[in-house]
C-alpha cells in the first residue's frame, strides 16, 4: 500500500480538501501537513496529520515535511497548491547549510526527489518560452518592465491583451485590457499582491477555455483527461465552475509534451485555449500541482491517483486519457456559488462530496453565498 504525504498552506482551498479521499480510494495511507483549522482537518480519510499553528518559519514547515516524509516513508510528497510548492522547493537551500551525511540531510533529499527541479508557475513566463522553443503553439508574448515598456512596444500583440503576473493562480494577477495603453497604466498602478513580480504582456487568443488534469512519473504522463469549461467563478478568468469532460488527443497530447519537457512527477495540469477558429489548441500555462478536477479522475473516466498507486507500487496499469467525452460536471461549491438556480446543479454531475459529512458542512460554513441555501 503506497503511502501520500499532502503539504497544504491554505486554509481554504477545496480541491486541496477532496485530495484525501481520491487517494485513499485508490489505495493509498494518507497524512497530511496542513496549517490548524484548516478545511482539509475536515477530511474523515486522513490516516494521520501534522497540524501547525499560525506565523511558521517557512524554512520550519520544509524541515517539518522532509522529517514526516522520512518518518511516514511516503512514496510521493505532494505540494497542494503555490505556497506549498514553494515551502518544498526549499528543500535544496536547506540542504546546502546541514552535513551531507546528516539525518535532515537524507530527510530533504526525499523532498527534492519530487521538488528539485524549477518552479514552473513562479516562473510561468519561462515555461510558455519553453513551450513556444519546443514547437508547441503558444500566444505571442513580451515581457514588460513597468519603468521602461510603452505602449509603443505591445502594439504587435494585437489588441485585446492580456496582462499575466509570474506566480498567479485562480485567476489573479491576471488582466485583460482593451489596449497597450490601458496596459501601460494598469502597470503604473500594480496591485500591491503581484507588485515586484515578473510580468510579460501577451496575445489575447479567442477560444474556449480547456484544460488537461493528469498524473506523471519522471517526465512520463500516466493518466490524464482533457475538459472545456462552462463557466468559471468568477468570470472570466477565475476557476471553472462547470466542465464538460472532452475525448481532445490534440490537449492530451500537448500535456504529454509538457510533462517531458518539464520531467515532472507528481500530480498536475495544464490550462489551454481552443481557438475560435477551429486551429490546434494554444498552450497558456502549467500547473505543477493538483488542481481542482484532480479528484475528479474516477468520474471523469481517468482515475489519477489510482494511475500514480499503480506506477508507484510498480503494478501495470493502462491509462485511459480521457476518451469518455460530454460528461458535463458541476463542480462544489463553485457552481453553487456563480448561480444558485444553475441548472447544472441538477442536469450535470454535481460534485459534492456527501460522503463526507464533516467536511461537506465545512464548506457550507465557510462559504457565505450558500448560508441562505
Amino acid at each position: 500500500m503506497p503511502t501520500a504525504l499532502l503539504v497544504s498552506c491554505a486554509m481554504y482551498r477545496y480541491g486541496t480538501a477532496r485530495m484525501p479521499a481520491a487517494l485513499k480510494a485508490a489505495g493509498f495511507r494518507v497524512f497530511v501537513i496542513c496549517p490548524q483549522n484548516s478545511l482539509l482537518e475536515f477530511s474523515d480519510q486522513i490516516d494521520g496529520r501534522h497540524c501547525f499553528a499560525p506565523g511558521l518559519a517557512v524554512e520550519d514547515l520544509t524541515v517539518t515535511a522532509a522529517r514526516a516524509a522520512a518518518g511516514f516513508r511516503a512514496d510521493i510528497i505532494i505540494g497542494c497548491e503555490e505556497a506549498a510548492v514553494r515551502v518544498l522547493g526549499l528543500a535544496g537551500r536547506l540542504r546546502e547549510r546541514v552535513a551531507e551525511d546528516s539525518t535532515d540531510a537524507r530527510n530533504l533529499r526525499i523532498i527534492q526527489r519530487w521538488y528539485g527541479g524549477q518552479s514552473w508557475e513562479q516562473r510561468r513566463a519561462r515555461c510558455v518560452e519553453t513551450a513556444a522553443a519546443a514547437g508547441i503553439r503558444t500566444p505571442r508574448q513580451r515581457a514588460v518592465d513597468p519603468q521602461r515598456t510603452t505602449a509603443a512596444d505591445l502594439v504587435g500583440l494585437g489588441e485585446p491583451l492580456l496582462l499575466k503576473y509570474d506566480g498567479s493562480s485562480a485567476g489573479n494577477g491576471v488582466f485583460l485590457v482593451s489596449s497597450a495603453q490601458e496596459a501601460i497604466g494598469l502597470l503604473a498602478a500594480a496591485p500591491a499582491e503581484v507588485a515586484g513580480q515578473q510580468v510579460v504582456a501577451q496575445e489575447f487568443v479567442p477560444g474556449r477555455a480547456a484544460s488537461v488534469s493528469f498524473c506523471a512519473l519522471d517526465g512520463r504522463m500516466l493518466d490524464g483527461f482533457a475538459y472545456t469549461a462552462l463557466h468559471h467563478q468568477p468570470e472570466p478568468f477565475g476557476p471553472a465552475s462547470v466542465i464538460e469532460v472532452a475525448d481532445h488527443p490534440a490537449l492530451i497530447e500537448m500535456a504529454r509534451r509538457i510533462v517531458e519537457l518539464t520531467r515532472y512527477s507528481g500530480f498536475g495540469g495544464i490550462d489551454a485555449i481552443l481557438p475560435e477558429d477551429g486551429s490546434p489548441p494554444v498552450f497558456l500555462e502549467f500547473n505543477a500541482r493538483p488542481t481542482q478536477t484532480t479528484h475528479l479522475g474516477s468520474v471523469a473516466g481517468s482515475d489519477l491517483c489510482r494511475a500514480m498507486a499503480a506506477a508507484l507500487a510498480g503494478e501495470p496499469h493502462e491509462g485511459v486519457f480521457g476518451r469518455i467525452a460530454g460528461r458535463r460536471i458541476a463542480l462544489f461549491p463553485n457552481e453553487w456559488t456563480r448561480d444558485p438556480n444553475s441548472r447544472y446543479l441538477t442536469l450535470a454531475d454535481h460534485d459534492v462530496p456527501w460522503n463526507e459529512r464533516r467536511l461537506t458542512a465545512a464548506i457550507l460554513t465557510i462559504t457565505p453565498q450558500l448560508h441562505t441555501a
